[in-house]
């Protein structure tokens, strides 16, 4: 593709920026509504249910959602309505134009109400295409990508609870002493610390009086992890995300200062470099997309949180 089609952006160049970077014309599902509608356009339809919500600017949809009736949305993920684009968008021209730049498509077959269509995801990204006929349909792009979490056994649920439930009053000083006689030194380390961290989210939302409590415990586990490099940096960023965006207002309050502190730890380049990377992501080497990414949605947490800190 020259440069002149991509000026113009084409439903192609569209599509594959989606693909490779979860952007649209620069932009994710956390950007704000005034960003959105200078970007894809003033007029939109909104359609709310529940704790789910999303925004329909025709070829684009953003789509949110929120911890419950009091809370603040959040953006997770856009669409690219491929199917709604003035021209069709071929699956082989996706996979050539993300050869161009370095990237794949990794293909996830899955079905629909008994109708075959597939479905591809971009590593870098996380971003899927659902195809139908060779046809690109839809491009859902994710704010962050979701990192793997199996259930656990119901009999190994319970067990992990027993525990947490035990190390929740320790002071800092027994927690160490605590992980230090049972943490793996082996290759099952990371499986023993998502099996440790898994049931988390569930207790803080079983018991919202002690939300904070348990977020706290969380933070402090998450922190010893990252010490520990349980997962690489990238892997420790994206569950560090999701454990963030799934806090309440109230438990996250009280720990503003952490929040704050452990995202910017976490940043992979500083918000200077951030800023002079170029605005052509084509430009950029795969490296540079992951660092900035992380680095976005880190920087989010810590303007965020940093400042409650502030005051």
């Amino acid at each position: 593709m020259n440069a002149e089609a991509r000026n113009e952006e084409s439903p192609l160049e569209m599509c594959v920026e989606a693909l490779a970077t979860a952007r649209v014309r620069g932009l994710s599902a956390e950007a704000p509504i005034h960003a959105l509608m200078a970007t894809l356009g003033a007029q939109y339809g909104e359609h709310v249910g529940g704790d789910g919500m999303y925004r329909d600017f025709g070829t684009v949809e953003c789509h949110y959602e929120r911890l419950g009736p009091d809370e603040p949305w959040l953006g997770r993920f856009l669409v690219v309505r491929a199917d709604r684009l003035v021209e069709k968008v071929r699956l082989d021209e996706l996979h050539e134009e993300l050869r161009r730049v370095g990237q794949s498509l990794v293909p996830l077959p899955v079905g629909r109400h008994g109708v075959p269509d597939t479905t591809l995801r971009s590593p870098v990204s996380g971003a899927t295409v659902t195809a139908e006929g060779g046809l690109a349909v839809a491009i859902a792009a994710p704010v962050w990508p979701t990192p793997e979490l199996r259930a656990l056994p119901e009999a190994q649920w319970r067990a992990v609870c027993a525990s947490l439930q035990d190390l929740l009053p320790l002071t800092r000083t027994e927690r160490g002493e605590w992980l230090a006689a049972r943490v793996p030194d082996s290759a099952e380390a990371a499986e023993w610390w998502v099996s440790l961290l898994h049931p988390l989210p569930a207790l803080r939302f079983r018991e919202p009086l002690r939300a904070a409590e348990w977020a706290g415990l969380e933070i402090w586990l998450l922190d010893r992890a990252a010490d520990a490099a349980v997962w690489p940096r990238e892997e420790w960023v994206w569950r560090w995300m999701w454990f963030v965006r799934s806090l309440t207002q109230r438990a996250a309050a009280v720990h503003a200062a952490d929040l704050t502190r452990l995202s910017l730890a976490a940043m992979p380049m500083t918000v200077a470099q951030l800023h002079a990377l170029s605005a052509d992501w084509r430009s950029l080497s795969v490296p540079d997309l992951r660092r900035a990414r992380t680095a976005r949605a880190l920087m989010s947490v810590a303007t965020a949180y940093g400042a409650r800190v502030m005051g």
